[in-house]
């Protein structure tokens, strides 16, 4: 009984996020045509009336580029959440956003300055303004796409690292009983370091990191063998750095990819995002801060195009 409600109840999950993905889709392909088709025709009427050149009636120019203002920025949302909904977790998502709404934002300049469209009427002053407009309600919502995703990212590097199947260095070995878990500590203070070979590390005795002289003993097929040989490494620093063992056959892409693959590595990159998290949330609440004011203007200006809309 159970299972057969699971079942309907995940076969109702999966009609339910299908409606969506289709609603997704409609919303991302109509309001992408619905609001560059409107900034094309704006474009359009701004290059047609610069400079006087068309003595068409301005009342139906401006009435038109009311019109097309509405579905600018009606269509831009549209496909920004759309887009949003059917891609989201593409590291290319926010950037492409930003992409299309910087361009729709600064078509007024590049116009003007490589088009030769002159801003010298009303028509052409509103026609690129309405392409502005929608350029600036798509660039908030990149902005924030942006924000959740790295954020998002962030956070889970912080839990889990590199992706299991990524790792080829250390994979399966288990935490040592008597592991250590610095935060940002050097290789030798995390968790997977292993004693038996620590005591017998040139890297350990010389208070370096792996990462920095790109072989340790997850990769080096030396440093396990003098550690199974127990070979002397002298205590100080100076000697012991001295005797830590360089690969001349890999190149230093290769060494760090090798790195990118070993276990260790991966449990510093975590500590390194569990650093960055709390910074990126700072770094983006002192941008505010410094930048509130033409932020809230920004805001005003979308709020009235808004108001205008409705």
């Amino acid at each position: 009984m159970s299972q057969r409600g699971s079942g309907s109840d995940r076969g109702i999950a999966e009609a339910f996020h299908e409606f969506l993905t289709g609603a997704a889709r409609l919303l991302f392909y109509l309001g992408l045509a619905l609001g560059l088709g409107a900034a094309a025709f704006c474009i359009y009427t701004a290059m047609a009336f610069s400079g006087g050149a068309v003595q068409a009636s301005e009342a139906q120019a401006l009435s038109n580029i009311d019109l097309f203002q509405k579905l600018i920025i009606s269509g831009l949302l549209a496909a920004g959440v759309g887009a949003s909904f059917l891609f989201w977790g593409e590291e290319l998502l926010g950037g492409l956003l930003l992409l299309v709404a910087g361009l729709l934002y600064f078509s007024p300049l590049i116009l003007t300055s490589a088009a030769g469209v002159q801003a010298d009427n009303k028509v052409v002053q509103n026609a690129l303004g309405t392409v502005q407009n929608g350029g600036l309600v798509l660039g908030i919502l990149g902005i924030f796409v942006l924000v959740f995703d790295i954020a998002n990212r962030i956070k889970l590097r912080a839990q889990q690292g590199a992706k299991a199947d990524q790792l080829k260095y250390g994979k399966g070995i288990k935490e040592e009983s008597d592991r250590q878990n610095v935060f940002l500590g050097k290789c030798w203070q995390l968790p997977y370091c292993r004693k038996f070979v620590r005591d017998k590390c040139p890297i350990y005795h010389a208070k370096r990191t792996c990462w920095k002289e790109q072989v340790g003993c997850m990769c080096e097929e030396s440093v396990i063998r003098n550690a199974m040989e127990s070979k002397l490494i002298p205590k100080d620093a100076v000697a012991a750095a001295a005797m830590i063992p360089h690969n001349h056959k890999l190149t230093y892409n290769q060494k760090r990819e090798r790195c990118k693959q070993c276990v260790i590595y991966n449990e510093h990159q975590k500590h390194k995002y569990k650093a960055l998290l709390p910074s990126i949330v700072a770094g983006f609440a002192l941008v505010y801060v410094l930048l509130h004011q033409p932020l809230l203007a920004g805001v005003g200006g979308v709020i009235s195009s808004i108001d205008k809309v409705v």
